[in-house]
């Protein structure tokens, strides 16, 4: 029987630059392996990529009244935060019974200062790494227990802001199973090349260096972990075969930092002859060193 007090959903902030989207439209894979996580742990999850589709406020607005959802989560940067700050103050205009969750880079650093102008709208603050946060908070919750237990979290209590003990970055990555089947693979397409289905695919998190331009090693704490490259290519095959992706985007911060790794795995997706494409950034010293 369903549990009707474990409803989950997953919002990406309706934010429009023109510069990323000119070139395609990207699923939002930090709230796929959120999903994973919540939906392996027995909640009822929906990933709601209202950026993707274009939709307003307004719509936004009308998918929460049809989800009605316990739990609302938003991920937000910079310059999404304020679409996503308005999200959550929609959803508690809606329902001021529903759980408002916010996380992302852009709260992780500035948690204080959100929750003390916006305590109306964000109940919670996850900060860094979310997969195992989201769910020991959720069940904290669900269970009516007290959160304060929970690492790696920020809420709003007695008029001051409390922040639990940080949570150590997850040792393994393939522990975390993403969602997979939640996406609406139609949403996403390169448009360089006609009729694409893009994915977006994570073979390590974080980063050594420490340029200035980026919040990423900060993030990351200057740390950097890798998958096991059979793992990450039979993910890659997968995605390919089963909802015929054939545009990938290896997302990683620094996917090259390991070089037998990176050859492994360039080597396992030769012999897999996949009929697909493959983006990625890294640095310019390893692609002069390779």
């Amino acid at each position: 029987m369903r549990n009707m007090s474990n409803r989950v959903l997953l919002v990406t902030p309706p934010y429009h630059c023109g510069v990323v989207e000119v070139a395609g439209r990207w699923m939002p894979l930090g709230l796929v392996y959120i999903a994973g996580s919540l939906k392996k742990a027995g909640f009822s999850v929906e990933i709601y990529d209202a950026m993707s589709k274009f939709h307003s406020h307004s719509e936004i607005g009308e998918r929460i009244k049809k989800s009605k959802p316990n739990f609302i989560g938003v991920t937000a940067c910079t310059p999404t935060f304020n679409d996503a700050l308005k999200v959550l103050e929609t959803a508690k205009t809606i329902d001021r019974s529903v759980t408002t969750i916010l996380g992302g880079v852009h709260p992780t650093f500035c948690n204080e200062e959100i929750l003390r102008r916006n305590a109306g709208a964000v109940d919670y603050i996850v900060r860094g790494e979310g997969e195992h946060t989201i769910v020991e908070l959720l069940r904290s919750l669900t269970n009516g227990k007290g959160v304060e237990n929970v690492k790696g979290i920020a809420f709003h209590a007695d008029g001051d802001v409390v922040k639990t003990p940080e949570r150590n970055f997850t040792d393994d990555l393939e522990s975390l199973t993403p969602a997979w089947e939640l996406v609406e693979w139609k949403d996403y397409t390169y448009f360089v090349i006609p009729r694409s289905r893009l994915g977006m695919v994570s073979s390590s998190r974080g980063c050594s260096h420490d340029c200035a331009f980026c919040s990423q090693f900060k993030f990351w704490k200057q740390t950097w972990r890798g998958r096991e490259p059979r793992k990450f290519v039979e993910e890659v095959d997968f995605l390919h075969k089963n909802f015929k992706v054939n545009v990938f985007l290896i997302c990683d911060e620094f996917p090259t930092r390991d070089r037998s790794r990176w050859e492994e795995i360039l080597d396992r997706l030769i012999k897999k002859k996949m009929d697909a494409y493959f983006l990625m950034e890294t640095c310019v010293e390893d692609i002069t060193r390779d």
